[in-house]
């Protein structure tokens, strides 16, 4: 396989160096640091070639001209792309087939390419080990392991030859952090001021719908995923950060009218304390589970949020924290006054990736319904001179 493999990817490489050579050369121009230079050559094979999603290996590849002419590319396509292009500065890399981790588990005895899901580029470097690149990641920062090629299965093709590998494994956590204020209306409803940051994969997703899209679908886009987080909110305006830097945390800065969040008496005012990434109710089924629990990808939800008092109002006694856990992920909600105008709530829930038995299931559940009933923990304003007179 690794033989036949090589012989195709082999072919294409020489007979499209001469192509690619001049557009490699626009490409690093002004670089002098070999590492650099692959760090700009990926960049390029990463977002100039439309990425043909196709999970699935031939051991062939289209040749470097289509690929140039045409701007798209399936993943032996980039694979290749990108070794001819490094071959043109002078840097030696090799072709890893890889058995994603979405893919099931890699039988090295059935000799098969329907095994692997994707081709990736070892880089040498130094000491023996290799800079891992997956060029169909279009969004991913440079270096970044995707979870589906974390700690994977992979052939290794060098000089015709195969040797198993396995890929590092990285675990590097998604992350999506909500610092969010919150103000309180007379009617019910609630402004709402959204500063959101995503790194890892969460970042990648965002981007691989928001980057190529026109201002107006970035704009039906964000309306939408609002919605989806919070039924009924009205998206006022929103800008986004660094959408096209993928080295950078995306920022996503968002002016909100929610309704829902706030509940009026004639002394006492609740508000919720968790905006955007509540659980409504528990997403796991009381009937006897068979199938083991899932995190293929590690997950972290931090919502910070500051609630204003509403005017001639304080807040009263902070509600009480909950904090949970499971095989499966750990789960914070606390809340305290900032000042005599504002209270801070703070919901964290983490998973690392992992599988659990179906045995788990009880914790689970247990865990999601203490994680139900702290997202929808509101918190109490009184007016200011019932406080000062010994109200609570």
């Amino acid at each position: 396989m690794a033989l036949y493999a090589w012989t195709y990817y082999q072919n294409a490489m020489k007979t499209g160096l001469s192509d690619v050579r001049p557009v490699v050369e626009g490409w690093v121009q002004g670089i002098g640091e070999s590492q650099d230079k692959v760090k700009a050559v990926f960049r390029h094979v990463q977002r100039d070639f439309r990425y043909r999603s196709f999970e699935q290996v031939f051991g062939t590849s289209h040749t470097i001209a289509w690929i140039l002419k045409n701007k798209i590319a399936d993943n032996e396509d980039k694979a290749v792309l990108l070794m001819t292009a490094l071959k043109a500065v002078g840097i030696d890399s090799y072709t890893a087939l890889v058995s994603g981790r979405d893919g099931g588990s890699l039988n090295p005895n059935f000799f098969s390419f329907s095994q692997f899901t994707h081709a990736v580029v070892a880089v040498p470097q130094q000491g023996g080990s290799y800079l891992w690149l997956d060029p169909t990641v279009t969004y991913a920062a440079y270096g970044f392991v995707p979870w589906k090629d974390s700690g994977a299965d992979a052939l290794l093709i060098k000089d015709g030859k195969g040797e198993m590998v396995t890929l590092p494994a990285k675990n590097e956590l998604s992350a999506s952090r909500y610092k969010i204020v919150v103000k309180p209306l007379k009617d019910g409803r609630a402004d709402v001021d959204v500063d959101a940051e995503f790194t890892g994969e969460d970042a990648v997703d965002l981007r691989d719908d928001l980057a190529p899209a026109a201002e107006a679908a970035r704009k039906t886009y964000v309306e939408s995923w609002i919605q989806k987080k919070r039924n009924g909110a009205v998206l006022i305006s929103y800008t986004i950060e660094d959408i096209e830097d993928q080295d950078k945390p995306l920022r996503l800065k968002m002016s909100l009218e929610v309704p829902g969040l706030v509940t009026s008496a004639d002394e006492v005012v609740l508000v919720r304390g968790c905006v955007l990434t509540c659980k409504e109710s528990n997403p796991i089924s009381r009937a006897p589970r068979q199938f083991p629990f899932y995190v293929d990808r590690g997950w972290n939800e931090d919502e910070s949020v500051v609630i204003q008092a509403p005017e001639g109002m304080k807040p009263s006694q902070a509600p009480p924290l909950f904090s949970t856990k499971s095989a499966v992920a750990t789960h914070t909600f606390s809340c305290m006054s900032v000042d005599d105008k504002s209270v801070k709530c703070s919901h964290v829930l983490v998973g690392r990736r992992n599988r659990w038995p179906a045995t788990e299931q009880a914790n689970v559940r247990a865990m999601y319904d203490k994680i139900v009933e702290a997202d929808r923990t509101t918190v109490a304003f009184e007016r200011s001179d019932a406080i000062a007179a010994g109200g609570h």
